[in-house]
Parts: structure tokens; sequence; C-alpha cells
């Protein structure tokens, strides 16, 4: 499990975090071979944009399939997890952020797929506050496209290569970003913290 330290004084200090090789090799290869696996057991599924009734999948916009974690998972799948939560912990105590849990979903880009301009949190529910997202591709190179572009507060953007181990992480609220196309299959795990609503 790596130290969140870093992670933690970037989002306090400018709201978003971006950690190449910051996962341990090791148990990012693991992770995307667990990935794999669920690829190879029919897991996921087109993804959708929207909520609820208003679900609905538009390729133009958004073209990955995804798979949710949640019970039964490959031991490399749980301890990311267990990582997950002590950052939640971590942030929580530092920054007083008030992060309630974490929903996660492995993604799945085949080549010409993309993620159009969003933010991460949709406009009529505020919880989601804080988002993570692991990279899972080895020997990944710029040529292969399929980079994260994140709009930042200057007006200019940051381009990060989805290269195994790179960690990011940012405010859900205040950053736009987009996936570039792929060039080649591209797998990632991304997680949302999530704030207690007012109606629990």
């Amino acid at each position: 499990m790596p130290c969140f330290d870093r992670a933690v004084e970037a989002i306090h200090q400018q709201g978003y975090f971006i950690g190449e090789q910051f996962w341990p090799a090791s148990e990012a290869l693991a992770m995307t071979q667990a990935c794999q696996e669920l690829r190879q057991q029919d897991r996921f599924r087109p993804a959708c944009i929207g909520r609820a009734q208003e679900k609905q999948r538009q390729e133009t916009i958004r073209s990955d399939l995804i798979c949710w974690l949640e019970n039964d998972l490959a031991a490399p799948l749980q301890h990311y997890l267990d990582a997950l939560e002590a950052y939640r912990q971590q942030i929580n105590r530092e920054l007083m952020l008030g992060l309630d849990h974490v929903e996660v979903h492995a993604a799945y880009y085949p080549p010409g797929a993309h993620y159009g301009k969003h933010l991460d949190r949709h406009r009529d529910d505020d919880a989601r506050t804080l988002t993570a997202i692991l990279y899972l591709n080895p020997d990944w190179q710029a040529e292969d496209g399929g980079l994260l572009s994140i709009d930042l507060p200057d007006g200019s953007q940051a381009r990060v290569l989805p290269r195994l181990g790179t960690f990011v992480s940012f405010l859900s609220a205040e950053f736009p970003h987009a996936v570039l196309p792929t060039r080649r299959d591209r797998l990632t795990l991304t997680g949302w913290y999530r704030r207690r609503s007012a109606a629990f």
C-alpha cells in the first residue's frame, strides 16, 4: 500500500494530484490480471450516462465498458479497496472533507473508445466529492492514445498517460476532464468518494 501523504497535500494545495509510478508495479499488475479475469467472465457492461430513469447509452459521449467492484473480489482488488479506505480516513483526518464511502468500478476501453469532457459530480446530486483513478496498463506509450485530459483553473490542461501504477485524484466538482480516444485496450479503476446525503 502506498503512502498517501503527497496526494493529500496536493489535494489540499491545488485540488488535484497526479502521481506517476505511485502504486507498486507488482500490485498494479496483479489488479490488471484480476480485471482481465473479470472480462473473461463477461462481467463488464456498456457504461451509461445520466442517473436513475435517465440513464442511457450514448457512445458518442462515452464508449467504455464497466464492472462495479462490490462482492467476492479477487484479493488484489480487495486490497485496493482497503487502500482506498485508508486514503479516505487520512483525507477526512487531515482535510475534514466528511467522506462517507467510496464506490469503484473497473473501466475497459477497447480501441477507439473515449469519454467526452464531463464533471464527476451530477448536477442534481452533490454527494460525489473526491475522484480517485488508478491506471493498469503496462508498457503504455504516447502513441497509444487514451490520455486523461484535465482542465486546470489557470486555463491549461494536464495530460496523463494511463500507465501502470499512475494514480490520479481530484475534487470531483472542480475539474472537467475527458478520456481521449485510445488505440489499444485500456484498463482503469475509477472511484468516487461520497459524502453522506441529507436523506440518510
